[in-house]
C-alpha cells in the first residue's frame, strides 16, 4: 500500500493555510489565503486540485465545516477535542472546547516528548497552551494579538494616525506613530513575558516548562523574551501530520 500524501490547513480568523506534505514530510506551507475568500466554490476547487490527498482540518472558524466535509466526502479528518488519533491526556473539563489549532500545536509539541511545556501561538489571538509535568493538556491563556491590539488602539481613537505594526527604533517615541508602535509592541512583549511567568507558577513541581513559539508574529518575541525558547513556526502542521499518519499511516507516526 503507498504512503498516503496528506492537505493540512490551518484556518484562522484571519487566514487560510494549507501545505501538501508526504507521511514523513517535511512540511513546507504551500498556500495562503484570507479566510473570508475560503467560499464554498474555492472550496470545491481546492478539493478538485488534491483528489488523491487526505485533508486534515483545524479551523476555528465552524461556517466552514459543512463545505469541507462536502467537498472531501470520506477523505477528511476534522480536529476537534474528541478527534481519535491527538494521543493527548487533559486536565482540562471540556476539551472540545479548546480551538483546533492550539490542539494541533499541543499534539506536535507532546510527540517530541518535552514537558512540561507553554505553546505561546502569536496570531490574531496570542494563545497560550499548557502541557503539564504529565504531558497532559491542562490549560491556558488567549490574549489579544498584536493586530488585535493596534486595530483596538487604532479603531477607538478619532486622532490617531494608521500605522502600520513593525519594531519602534526605541521606547522614547518622538512621533506620534512611533509612540503607537512602541505601545502596541512593549504591550504585547510585556504581556507574554508576564503571562509566562504566572503560568510557570501555577504549574506544580520545579521543572521550568519549555517554551515553545509559534505563528505569524512570534519573531518579535524571540530577540525580546530573555528566556530560552524554541521558534518552531510550523508547530500547527506538524500536529497535523502526525494526526493524519496516526489515522492513515500508523506505522509511520
Amino acid at each position: 500500500m503507498s504512503a498516503p500524501i496528506f492537505l493540512l490547513i490551518d484556518a484562522g480568523n484571519s487566514r487560510l493555510k494549507w501545505a501538501t506534505v508526504s507521511s514523513r514530510g517535511p512540511v513546507r506551507v504551500t498556500g495562503e489565503i484570507a479566510t473570508k475568500d475560503a467560499t464554498s466554490a474555492w472550496i470545491a476547487a481546492l478539493a478538485r486540485k488534491f483528489p488523491g490527498h487526505q485533508l486534515i482540518l483545524a479551523t476555528v472558524v465552524p461556517k466552514l465545516l459543512p463545505t469541507f466535509r462536502r467537498a472531501f466526502s470520506k477523505r477528511i479528518e476534522v480536529v476537534t477535542g474528541n478527534s481519535r488519533a491527538l494521543g493527548l491526556a487533559f486536565d482540562y473539563p471540556k476539551p472540545v472546547e479548546i480551538g483546533a489549532d492550539r490542539l494541533a500545536a499541543a499534539v506536535a509539541a507532546h510527540a517530541s516528548g518535552h514537558f512540561p511545556a507553554i505553546i505561546i501561538a502569536c496570531g490574531t489571538a496570542t494563545a497560550f497552551t499548557v502541557l503539564d509535568a504529565k504531558g497532559r493538556l491542562c490549560g491556558g491563556v488567549i490574549a489579544p494579538g498584536l493586530q488585535t491590539q493596534l486595530a483596538a488602539l487604532l479603531g477607538a481613537t478619532a486622532q490617531l494616525p494608521n500605522t502600520l505594526l513593525q519594531s519602534p527604533r526605541s521606547a522614547l517615541a518622538k512621533s506620534t506613530q512611533e509612540a503607537i508602535r512602541a505601545g502596541v509592541m512593549l504591550n504585547f512583549q510585556g504581556g507574554v513575558k508576564e503571562i509566562i511567568h504566572r503560568l510557570s507558577e501555577a504549574l506544580p513541581g520545579r521543572k521550568k516548562p519549555d517554551l515553545i513559539l509559534t505563528g505569524g508574529n512570534a519573531h518579535y518575541l524571540t530577540g525580546s523574551l530573555d528566556l530560552p525558547h524554541t521558534l518552531r513556526p510550523l508547530l500547527i502542521f506538524e500536529g497535523l501530520r502526525i494526526i493524519g499518519n496516526r489515522i492513515w499511516a500508523p506505522d509511520r507516526k
